[in-house]
């Protein structure tokens, strides 16, 4: 039989006392082995990789302007931050830096660059670049996804230039999360420098730059795109990373990155062998499986994905019409409705059991920060019906459900095909929302318009989507602070809408505040308890992370914190 890896440690959790980053606790002893039991061996140079990049490609090459998966599973290649987390244990360390000093108070961070590193274009990469991207990112006509959970108190750090290679930032207080903030995206200031002056920087690197001109530091380059096809990376000759033995990183050539409608005919593709590594959605694991004994490539298990899936409900007053509004501003049609997620059937159904019931927004990895005791909304169309009743929303004779003011209940819920976890949890969702006499029009469109409609027009009524999860909880500030630009039920808000709103903003400054991680921790349990009781997301399910991968990858190995094998791309190589 073939040798199944089991890949699963619990995150590492950086303490910071004093203001200085000091030490790590470590929640689960495996995580001391890791690098011993799956350290990266030294390779060969050459060869292809080709990838499943999804159902479809990305639609901007702008980094601070992706705002999904699409897009930055390619920006995240081609440009790097000051710092990033170690793939084993989540702890941060220098990327375009070479090292960091952060105060015995906590206020101050300076950066000391690395010297040499060039972009793309030959461009030497130095201390402007980090203003201008600071710049960038600060500025609330671009967007940047990065700007939220670099606000201290709602205001920016202060940085400055000390010299060619040095660059300080100065905060208004200690911030506890800083470090695992500050890695955002460094791009070029002599190719956007001039664009970002005029106003214009929000419309640069979009799919029609000649793609020559998308330039970065990161170990790979752009070297052709066939909308939502085809999308080929190659290597930067000059990448600045070294392994162990002196060679210049990364090994391979080219990566590929192939775009399919659907897993269906993803796995088919990896099955005639036009992938070199995918991930397995949980629902056709048994079909790898059994496939599995016989074949040239190895099933890798890796815990439970990082990210979270939900469905999120319009309360947009700028863009939703009454009634719908009145009826997704209530927190009892909210918790009512949460009793209709079946999410054990949807773990079943989607995934073979191969997955867990997500009840947190908290990564469930992180034992640390995870509040185990929340209040819960088990499946029960009972308690939904008699929460709806409650509520002043009746079932008549007809079998329709009507509002206090005798209007129908009925709304649309979208969601993007290609992802059949989704597909099943509006199935089910509609189905069960018939019972209790309320009208779903469920629709699958294409992922771009879904996130456009989400973070642009603002034009839907209720979605299935999900995040990627982050190491540190205020990763996501820009979800949960009220004016955040993925505060999706109802993004930036001058003044937060509700009372409990407020409190999470009061919550989030009063964590980043803390520098004693257990007082950070109790602040993080408040908060899961509010959005328990205010279900802005109805969370469902999360898969098992899983991956099959060929048995000429080598180094294709998942990381520790979130199961990912991307991380590893620099080192992975071709044994043939």
């Amino acid at each position: 039989m073939k040798r199944h890896i089991f890949i699963w440690t619990l995150l590492a959790v950086l303490i910071i006392g004093a203001g200085v980053a000091s030490a790590v606790e470590l929640l689960d002893p495996r995580i001391i082995n890791l690098a011993e039991e799956f350290g990266m061996e030294v390779g060969r140079y050459g060869g292809t990789m080709t990838v499943h990049g999804g159902a479809s490609g990305p639609k901007t090459f702008n980094p601070h302007r992706a705002a999904e998966t699409s897009s930055t599973d390619v920006t995240d290649r081609i440009f790097e931050g000051l710092v990033t987390l170690h793939r084993d244990t989540g702890l941060v360390m220098p990327k375009l830096a070479r090292e960091y000093v952060i105060s015995e108070d906590g206020t101050e961070v300076t950066f000391y660059l690395r010297r040499g590193v060039q972009w793309h274009d030959g461009t030497e990469f130095t201390a402007d670049d980090v203003i201008f991207t600071f710049d960038v990112v600060y500025d609330p006509a671009v967007g940047s996804n990065s700007r939220t959970g670099l606000l201290i108190d709602g205001q920016p750090m202060k940085y400055e230039k000390i010299d060619k290679y040095t660059v300080k930032f100065t905060l208004p207080r200690p911030h506890a999360p800083i470090m695992f903030s500050i890695g955002t995206p460094i791009v070029p200031v002599h190719l956007l420098g001039e664009a970002h002056k005029q106003g214009r920087y929000h419309e640069m690197w979009g799919l029609e730059t000649p793609l020559e001109e998308i330039v970065g530091t990161g170990a790979w380059r752009v070297a052709s795109y066939r909308i939502d096809q085809e999308l080929i990376l190659v290597r930067n000759d000059n990448y600045y990373e070294f392994d162990e033995a002196g060679n210049r990183l990364p090994y391979l050539n080219r990566v590929i990155f192939r775009y399919y409608p659907s897993s269906d005919t993803a796995t088919l593709a990896f099955f005639n062998g036009e992938f070199d590594y995918i991930g397995i959605p949980a629902n056709q694991y048994p079909e790898y499986v059994d496939r599995e004994p016989f074949s040239r490539w190895s099933i890798i298990t890796a815990g439970p994905n990082p990210g979270t899936s939900f469905i999120v409900f319009n309360q947009n007053p700028n863009a939703v019409p009454e009634p719908k509004l009145s009826w997704f501003s209530d927190v009892n049609f909210r918790q009512a409705l949460y009793h209709a997620v079946d999410k054990e059937t949807i773990l079943d159904m989607a995934m073979n059991g191969m997955g867990y019931i997500q009840w947190s927004p908290i990564n469930m990895r992180n034992d640390f920060f995870l509040k185990k005791d929340i209040k819960i909304y088990p499946y029960d169309l009972d308690a939904a019906h008699e929460k709806l009743e409650a509520a002043g929303y009746k079932l008549g004779a007809d079998g329709v459900r009507r509002d206090p003011n005798g209007n129908p209940i009925e709304f649309d819920l979208i969601t993007n095909p290609g992802v059949p976890i989704r597909q099943i949890v509006g199935e089910l969702f509609q189905e069960d929302l018939a019972a209790l006499g309320i009208k779903v029009n469920f629709q699958q469109i294409d992922f771009n318009v879904v996130v456009e409609k989400l973070t642009d027009t603002f034009d839907w009524d209720a979605i299935i989507i999900g995040l990627t999860g982050t190491f540190d909880p205020n990763g996501g500030s820009n979800v949960w602070l009220s004016s955040g630009n993925l505060h999706m039920w109802y993004p930036y808000q001058e003044t937060p809408a509700t009372e409990w709103e407020a409190r999470i903003d009061e919550i989030w400054l009063e964590a980043q505040r803390a520098m004693d991680p257990e007082v950070r921790r109790q602040w993080y349990y408040e908060f899961q308890d509010i959005v328990a009781e205010y279900v802005p997301l109805l969370y469902t399910v999360t898969s098992e992370n899983m991956v099959a991968v060929r048995d000429h990858l080598r180094n294709a190995i998942p990381d520790g914190i979130g199961g990912s094998v991307g991380s590893a791309w620099n080192y992975i190589w071709v044994d043939r």
